[in-house]
């Protein structure tokens, strides 16, 4: 896990990526212990109002902000639909309004946190010294198979005319190649999309399944795009293997019962 560090402030255990807050960004994610949801008893659920009370969810946010130290400072989500879409904050307009149906956030206003909502989904966070130009990525398989981290990095060049050797990118914990298993299906869509999607697949079995690793083909995406490996940070948490720290939707068989949410956030104070 080089390259990051767990902070405990009061019951609030934060995952910090070094090497951005060094440039002048602060971020980090979010674990699931020191909240009020009972997910079970004493959870920090970030997000999933439709599954936990309002007034919890709000608690737990508000304590995520104070461990943050940005208690004052403005928290935009999005309203998360596994898509390719992105939205700009370029206003504090933008800042308060209702979330937006998109799966990526992008802003060079100060105070400003950005945020993804995941729990096993891979939450991504890109920020640009020269620029001050940052994002939140909610990177699933189906967002990764349709190229939203390339696609947010294009609109940042085109918005903030950025340079992509400055680009600096930290990967969260999401669920890993270990134990992301998927269908044929998901299989062939990748191998349609990617010519080098075999690198992403491992474990094959006689059924088609097999496990995918979305990490690495995020990675990919960046690289391929110029982003220098070195500046590309990678918490190698996997969401299932270490559910005691994090909510995973798949290992706490989300579809059956509620889960918490994690949250990743990225902003830059004021100079």
């Amino acid at each position: 896990m080089e390259n990051f560090s767990f902070r405990q402030i009061n019951k609030i255990q934060l995952l910090i990526c070094d090497p951005i807050e060094k440039i002048g960004f602060k971020n980090a994610f979010s674990t699931r212990h020191g909240g009020v949801s009972d997910l079970p008893m004493d959870s920090l659920s970030l997000g999933n109002f439709s599954q936990d009370g309002r007034e919890k969810i709000i608690e737990n946010r508000r304590r995520f902000l104070a461990a943050l130290n940005a208690e004052n400072w403005r928290l935009v989500t999005a309203r998360q639909v596994h898509g390719t879409d992105l939205h700009a904050i370029t206003s504090l307009e933008d800042a308060t309004s209702e979330p937006v149906a998109c799966d990526a956030l992008v802003s060079g206003i100060e105070r400003t946190l950005l945020a993804v909502q995941t729990a096993d989904c891979l939450p991504i966070l890109l920020a640009d010294p020269a620029t001050g130009a940052f994002a939140a990525v909610h990177a699933g398989w189906r967002g990764t198979l349709a190229g939203i981290l390339a696609r947010t990095i294009e609109q940042m060049q085109l918005r903030f005319n950025l340079e992509i050797d400055n680009l600096h990118a930290a990967f969260g914990p999401g669920i890993g190649g270990c134990c992301f298993e998927v269908g044929p299906e998901v299989l062939a869509q990748f191998r349609n999309q990617y010519d080098y999607a075999d690198e992403l697949i491992a474990n094959s079995r006689v059924d088609g399944k097999a496990h995918l690793d979305i990490k690495r083909a995020n990675a990919r995406q960046l690289i391929d795009r110029g982003v220098p490996i070195d500046r590309i940070y990678e918490s190698g948490l996997c969401t299932v293997c270490r559910n005691d720290l994090f909510f995973s939707y798949r290992f706490e068989r989300g579809a059956e019962k509620a889960v918490g949410r994690l949250m990743g956030v990225i902003g830059k104070a004021s100079k």
